[in-house]
């Protein structure tokens, strides 16, 4: 079985008007009509091994723990995570289950690891030099993430038919599923 890296963060998509998340984001109106998609991908293949749906404003470390434990753990190698995603409980669960939590800990981040002994060697391997923390645990390799979006949203659109929220839902859904039959498509006929 092969060893793997997984990449995790958000996207949103909006209704086909697209002003949703400006509206919300400076405040013109409190009703949200967007939804996030919270995407762990395998780095190697860019297929997405799990998703989650977020249909209210909320952080996103409290997503990472639940994409993760959807995974198959036994050959993970390393979860990869933006600033967006540190947490002292996403870093040790990572840890924990023995994989590399390179997660780059926000510039505002304590070192003291309150009994999280992964997340305080995270904070000091970053600290001592932040370069050379980003070439040895390959950082670059989250962006890939963002490109598994660019290719669902250019491929099948970055907003919303549906008008209701159940139906939004499915719609995301199935953009990822058709994102991964592409995929798989495509790794396909690669080995030919």
């Amino acid at each position: 079985m092969r060893s793997y890296e997984e990449t995790m963060d958000s996207s949103g998509f909006s209704h086909s008007t697209g002003e949703e998340w400006t509206s919300v984001r400076f405040k013109k109106t409190r009703r949200q009509r967007f939804h996030a998609l919270h995407n762990a991908v395998d780095t190697d293949t860019l297929l997405i091994h799990t998703t989650r749906v977020r249909t209210t404003p909320s952080g996103d470390p409290r997503f990472m723990v639940p994409l993760v434990r959807r995974v198959s753990k036994s050959s993970l190698e390393t979860v990869y995570g933006d600033k967006a995603y540190i947490s002292r409980r996403n870093v040790q669960f990572i840890a924990d289950i023995g994989a590399y939590p390179a997660i780059e800990p926000k510039s505002s981040s304590h070192i003291n690891s309150k009994s999280h002994w992964a997340y305080g060697r995270l904070t000091r391997e970053y600290r001592a030099d932040s370069e050379e923390w980003k070439g040895v645990h390959r950082y670059g390799k989250r962006s890939l993430v963002e490109t598994v979006f660019s290719m669902m949203k250019l491929r099948h659109g970055g907003s919303f038919s549906s008008r209701g929220g159940m139906e939004r839902r499915r719609e995301l859904l199935i953009k990822v599923v058709l994102h991964n039959i592409k995929r798989l498509n495509h790794l396909e006929c690669a080995q030919r």
